[in-house]
């Protein structure tokens, strides 16, 4: 008996086992794309614009004295995060060539993520973070489209205002500026002059100093696109003087603000801002023997400054918040 039912059930064990096989493979091949989207998306990035976006809802929230409502900024807030990982993964995608000259380790420029996998991605992401954001109100669906507008213009061949710092500066400044809006929309306030200050300010410094110090280092591949960046056209060290002068003005802006309305949230702010300004500054500075020979990471070196300053100056901002 026990032979007859090993030869009834032989039969089928192969393909039985070949269709489970061919299942795990798929499912193990999707999850290496997402993963792989994922990191050419920058996570550090995608975070930031989630923490915008929730920056911009608490402070409004708290200023205006009104509870969020929760489902809506959470719905809001993966829906920025899935917009984010399109407008990256897009971007990725245009700047394949550049970023290939540049030797860049991304999963796109090295070839582990394919292009084809890139769009498709840059397509369903887009969709899922429109689909979200309408559930988190129309207004923030209305946000949503622009933001992705926006990140389009910057990227799109045919138009693409990264290939010059005013137009690359612009679009990123509205970039962050709409997330931050569209925070306040999920909050379901109007803006207040707190917030209002605060995404005046940090947009600024998305535009004036990580548009122009994400080229540092990149200078060849981009003059090969014939991008007309900043950094091209007038040589690494005065871009790198500009990053430091516009950290200190910003400083002054922010500061002037932060006496004007008075708040706890956006005078702690303030503080951190201005303790980040002089550690970009100081990144840009000391660079500026001509001929001086400089390591990978010392190209990187504001913006990772930048950066790690708007993560301080959020967090600052939303743990105030708690002890306001």
């Amino acid at each position: 008996m026990t032979q007859a039912l090993t030869t009834h059930l032989s039969p089928a064990s192969p393909s039985v086992l070949s269709a489970f096989d061919a299942r795990w493979s798929s499912v193990l091949s999707m999850a290496r794309t997402v993963r792989l989207c994922l990191r050419e998306a920058r996570p550090l990035v995608q975070v930031m614009f989630v923490l915008r976006f929730v920056t911009g809802a608490l402070l409004t929230a708290s200023a205006a004295h009104h509870r969020p409502d929760a489902p809506h900024l959470l719905l809001g807030a993966a829906a920025w995060w899935a917009a984010t990982v399109s407008v990256y993964v897009f971007n990725g995608v245009s700047d394949l060539c550049e970023d290939r000259a540049n030797r860049s380790r991304r999963p796109l420029a090295s070839g582990r993520l394919t292009e084809e996998a890139a769009r498709r991605a840059v397509a369903v992401t887009a969709l899922t973070g429109l689909l979200l954001s309408c559930a988190a109100g129309w207004r923030v669906a209305e946000a949503t489209a622009v933001f992705l507008a926006l990140g389009y213009a910057y990227s799109a061949p045919a138009i693409a205002a990264k290939c010059r710092s005013w137009s690359a500066s612009a679009v990123t400044c509205a970039a962050a500026g709409t997330t931050y809006l569209a925070g306040v929309a999920s909050s379901g306030s109007t803006l207040t002059p707190e917030a209002a200050v605060f995404a005046l300010v940090l947009s600024l410094g998305v535009g004036l100093i990580a548009a122009v110090a994400k080229d540092l280092g990149s200078t060849r591949g981009d003059a090969l696109a014939g991008r007309r960046t900043l950094a091209v056209i007038r040589g690494e060290h005065s871009a790198r003087r500009f990053c430091a002068a516009s950290g200190g003005a910003l400083t002054l802006v922010l500061t002037a603000g932060a006496l004007w309305v008075h708040e706890l949230p956006l005078d702690a702010a303030a503080v951190v801002f201005a303790v980040g300004a002089l550690c970009v500054a100081g990144r840009c500075l000391p660079l500026r023997r001509k001929g001086a020979r400089m390591k990978s990471r010392h190209f990187r070196a504001p913006y990772r400054s930048w950066m790690a300053t708007q993560y301080a100056v959020h967090l600052t901002a939303l743990t105030a918040l708690i002890w306001a």
